[in-house]
């Protein structure tokens, strides 16, 4: 079962957290994809890595809501997709 499929049986699913790095696509296309078929729900990017220009993008044109760099920080998480949630 793919990523996609799973947002497609669990309609609860309200907030996507994905990793840049992810085997067949990185974060953003994915990202991509499912922001198409699942507009309502919020978008969220984890990467090891410093900010890459794709990444600069997607948080300018509204793809991800905000980029968490690893090792993250759990509490910023939580606070950040609460804030988002209430927000709603």
């Amino acid at each position: 079962m793919n990523v996609l499929e799973i947002l497609d049986q669990n309609p609860a699913i309200k907030v996507v957290i994905s990793d840049m790095r992810m085997p067949h696509m990185d974060g953003i296309q994915f990202i991509s994809k499912a922001k198409v078929l699942y507009p309502d729900l919020l978008f969220y990017m984890l990467s090891g890595y410093d900010i890459t220009a794709d990444i600069q993008k997607a948080l300018s044109n509204g793809l991800i809501l905000k980029y968490f760099q690893k090792p993250f920080k759990m509490e910023e998480i939580d606070r950040t997709i609460e804030e988002d949630i209430s927000n709603e």
